[in-house]
């Protein structure tokens, strides 16, 4: 497979050369594009710079393999830094109107704050990246595509030929290995000193609330804990593809340290002009409720949430919490994404998203971008969301900055793909696992948004039960 691969490659290059030399063009990067015929089982690699993104429900997949060209940044204008040099590379790319010649797919995640120094637990992961892999591979359905990014200069240089053999092999090895158990014998013991000064922060920040300072904070935590065995990073994911498909599941691997997501919740989707972003907030724990519907997605809220007449005064008021948090959220998204778009609708009530442990209230909140603006322009006025930081935003940022006491480095950022015309779909860094296997730990990371009528003690349990999305596969 791999020697008829690179064939057809070499082929490839030697027809567009030929081309690029008729056109006069001055391009600097080729990506080419060939239809795999033989499916690949994907999953994670452990090779560094390596990226793996799956929805399972949409039976959509990413693989990017190696770093063709990586863009770092931080700071206040991360954002529009990165925006202009992507915008720059695109101009270099071969462009051609035969589909085997094609603008190059890139990864970009971010950090919840442009000037997190990504120091700790983070050590050695940027603030902001976006990778343009040398390998990309796309499944949609059951349709894969390979996606190769070269240099125009490197085209008959066979050390580049010698690279792709070798990340082809690994990913084809790797798709042919038999997964190790992933019993990893870890236990969640928090401290109470941990668990106290954790609920200290919480009441600190209900009471904040409660004077008028804020009308939502969401409080974080990370859990650090030692690894007796490695963990099986392939057999995680596939667990969490499995019992998560609703979700957007994110895989990375840079040096020694490993990034894994289970998201539920959409930062944006792209295609230019139609965009949506979701707005998730309100935590409800499946085992205390009965199940009304057995859809992922229902338009009708359980009992608690619908029929007041028939609820205790408990639920009445976690009902009234629920929604008030998440109309905090869905009214902060609308507001801004409202002056980018043409029209933007979101319907009257939330849905119910159904994850394996929990359920969400989740608004979905659609429009038409205007032509002025792009991805990264609804990047700069999305996030942080109220769902991952508070309201009013930026006040609620600096205040969790300032008191949480550590640093949340992807956690609570995001993460997803992009292509040449800036289309593209990135999900919150939420349910989140830092693997360091140099140090044998596992980072766990949770929040809880808080409001005025929220407990300490409700609120530590939420983060542990949101921790348990990565611990109860493992």
């Amino acid at each position: 497979m791999i020697s008829s691969l690179i064939k057809s490659i070499k082929n490839q290059l030697t027809l567009i050369e030929n081309k690029i030399h008729q056109d006069e063009s001055n391009c600097q990067y080729i990506c080419l594009k060939l239809s795999l015929e033989e499916e690949i089982p994907l999953s994670p690699i452990s090779i560094n710079d390596s990226f793996f993104l799956s929805k399972p429900d949409s039976h959509f997949a990413l693989l990017g393999l190696g770093s063709f060209i990586s863009l770092n940044s931080k700071g206040d204008q991360r954002f529009s830094l990165i925006k202009k040099e992507f915008s720059n590379l695109l101009t270099k790319w071969y462009q051609f109107s035969h589909l085997d010649y094609t603008y190059p797919t890139a990864f970009l995640a971010f950090a919840f704050d442009g000037n997190d120094p990504m120091n700790d637990a983070w050590a050695g992961f940027p603030n902001t990246l976006l990778n343009i892999p040398i390998l990309l591979i796309k499944q949609q359905h059951s349709s894969q595509t390979l996606y190769v990014n070269i240099k125009r200069d490197q085209i008959n240089d066979e050390s580049t030929f010698v690279n792709i053999k070798e990340l082809l092999a690994q990913l084809i090895d790797a798709s042919k290995l038999t997964t190790q158990t992933n019993r990893s014998n870890i236990e969640n013991q928090c401290s109470e000193a941990v668990k106290h000064n954790w609920q200290s922060l919480a009441q600190q920040a209900i009471n904040e609330i409660q004077l008028g300072q804020f009308d939502k904070l969401v409080a974080s935590r990370r859990h650090s804990l030692p690894t007796e065995s490695p963990i099986s990073v392939k057999h995680l994911i596939q667990d969490l593809i499995k019992h998560y498909p609703c979700c957007t599941i994110f895989c990375s691997q840079i040096a020694d340290k490993t990034m894994i997501a289970a998201s539920p919740e959409k930062l944006v989707t792209l295609q230019h002009p139609d965009i949506q972003s979701d707005a998730l907030g309100g935590t409800i724990f499946r085992a205390k409720h009965k199940e009304t519907t057995s859809s992922a997605h229902s338009a009708s809220l359980p009992f608690f949430l619908n029929q007041k007449a028939n609820q205790t005064e408990a639920e009445t008021s976690e009902s009234n919490k629920l929604l008030k948090e998440h109309q905090f959220i869905s009214q902060a998204i609308y507001q801004s994404l409202d002056p980018l778009c043409h029209t933007l609708k979101m319907p009257v009530a939330p849905y119910l998203i159904k994850l394996q442990n929990l359920y969400h209230l989740e608004t979905p909140i659609q429009g038409k971008l205007m032509n002025d603006f792009d991805l990264f322009d609804a990047i700069k006025a999305l996030h942080p969301t109220p769902a991952v930081a508070g309201l009013p935003t930026q006040k609620a940022k600096d205040w969790l900055i300032e008191n949480e006491n550590y640093s949340r480095g992807w956690y609570t950022g995001a993460f997803g793909w992009l292509n040449g015309d800036k289309h593209g779909d990135l999900s919150v860094m939420l349910r989140c696992a830092l693997i360091d296997s140099k140090h044998s730990t596992l980072n766990l990371f949770a929040g809880a948004g808080l409001v005025a009528e929220s407990t300490p003690e409700a609120e530590w349990q939420e983060t542990e039960l949101k921790m348990k999305t990565i611990l109860e596969m493992l």
